[in-house]
């Protein structure tokens, strides 16, 4: 293939669903806007030779390439999007909503452009807008039940953006250029390397839902759509893995110590996704749960890979299997999940009526109101009585809440703008930085 003809190639990856969500008189003309967009990518990953291109011009030289290694990522990533942006259009071939579509394509292009990133300032600004626009989908004409996770996610994905910008300012001192390889050589030779390994594992283990920060997970899964359900595996998972392998110098240094705390919390997630969290979870959720498994294997791996240098560089291949296989394992445990549960609601654990939950509080409560009427004291069941309506009280009172309703309903009338002044601060701070 031509140089130029692969550059550009490569530039109209990502630059197409991104040129769509912010044209939307070019979007309406379009016959499943969100399909088209895909086309660049999967003309790409047709492609047999590798490809790559160089952008001196963009942020710092970023660079954009696929070979080999990430040719079956951006593959599986390809079927997935094309899936989900099936699942938003109804039999008149028309979207459900115009935002969601919005936040499809950013998130869309956002996620290629991480894939597609050879460099850590490429891979860190395609990762942010990914996530904003993930919490967008998320959030798009949902209910409460739905934006109490994505909150909780968009805290998450604001601590992480901070540990992240960190890390590239700590390689910004040390390097001269911002590419994985040389990034991952230098730093393992730095004394700045302890912190800079602590940094990056803090920010991708937030996206990636490691324990323990996996609770947002199982939230979001559980009140998400369809389509945002089947790409919780794939966009904020696989991509906080991917990061994870791309940025850290694993077969480069060797840290016993980071590496052994790292094995212990991969096993620690897997513990907890068995005994705790598939035993207790409904059928619904056991995807979820499933995938905190996995990640905690993979910190697990990690982990060994940090103690030795030799086995990371013998299986490192196998990496990028696993997070495919995550990827395409999510999608489809979610599908099936979704199936049966439509077909035989019955194999569904059937939700505990609102009416009677009880709270942990009220329970021992309860057990200890109950043993003091047995000793002879009459003051506590008062107490029991009067502590319910104070509780229902401080409940009620929760003015964070509708202030935060209200933020998100301006941020929506005002999600283009956001976008672009999120991308200027980004590129300005990093400007002043380096």
């Amino acid at each position: 293939m031509n140089t130029d003809l692969s550059a550009l190639l490569l530039i109209l990856t990502p630059l197409t669903p991104l040129l769509l969500a912010m044209l939307p008189a070019l979007r309406s003309r379009l016959f499943w806007p969100c399909h088209i967009a895909l086309l660049p990518a999967l003309i790409l990953v047709s492609t047999p030779q590798d490809v790559s291109a160089s952008l001196p011009w963009l942020l710092f030289g970023s660079g954009l390439g696929v070979d080999g290694a990430n040719r079956w990522l951006l593959a599986m990533f390809v079927l997935l999007w094309a899936v989900a942006a099936t699942l938003l259009h109804t039999t008149r071939n028309k979207t459900n909503d115009d935002r969601l579509t919005i936040f499809f394509l950013l998130t869309l292009s956002g996620n290629l452009g991480a894939i597609l990133s050879t460099e850590l300032v490429g891979f860190f600004a395609s990762s942010v807008l990914m996530g904003y626009a993930f919490y967008g989908m998320l959030v798009a004409g949902g209910d409460e039940r739905t934006r109490r996770p994505a909150r909780t996610y968009l805290v998450l994905l604001i601590l992480s953006d901070l540990a992240l910008f960190e890390a590239l300012l700590i390689a910004a001192e040390t390097t001269e250029g911002f590419g994985f390889e040389a990034v991952r050589r230098i730093i393992a030779q730095s004394p700045s390397s302890t912190l800079y390994l602590s940094m990056v594992l803090a920010g991708f283990a937030a996206r990636a839902a490691i324990w323990p920060l996996h609770f947002w997970l199982p939230q979001i899964y559980a009140s998400s759509r369809p389509a945002s359900a089947m790409l919780l595996g794939a966009v904020p998972v696989a991509i906080a893995l991917l990061g994870l392998v791309r940025w850290l110098p694993a077969g480069e240094i060797t840290s016993p110590g980071p590496g052994l705390i790292i094995q212990s919390l991969g096993a620690a997630a897997m513990l907890y996704a068995v005994l705790l969290g598939i035993r207790r979870a409904q059928l619904t959720m056991l995807p979820a749960y499933v995938t905190i498994f996995a990640t905690g294997l993979f910190t697990a791996a990690l982990g060994t890979g940090l103690n030795d240098p030799l086995v990371w560089n013998r299986h490192q291949h196998l990496t990028y299997l696993f997070i495919v296989s995550v990827g395409i394992g999510f999608a489809a445990f979610t599908a099936v999940i979704r199936w049966l549960q439509a077909q035989y609601p019955d194999l569904a654990a059937p939700a505990k009526p609102a009416g009677d939950s009880v709270s942990c509080s009220g329970r021992w409560s309860g057990t200890v109101v109950h043993w003091a009427v047995q000793m002879g004291l009459d003051t506590l069941p008062r107490l029991h009585a009067a502590c319910p309506v104070k509780a229902d009280r401080f409940r009620q009172v929760q003015t964070w809440r509708r202030m935060l309703d209200g933020c998100e309903s301006r941020l929506r009338g005002w999600r283009f703008a956001i976008i672009l002044f999120l991308l200027l601060g980004i590129v300005v701070v990093i400007v002043a930085a380096c």
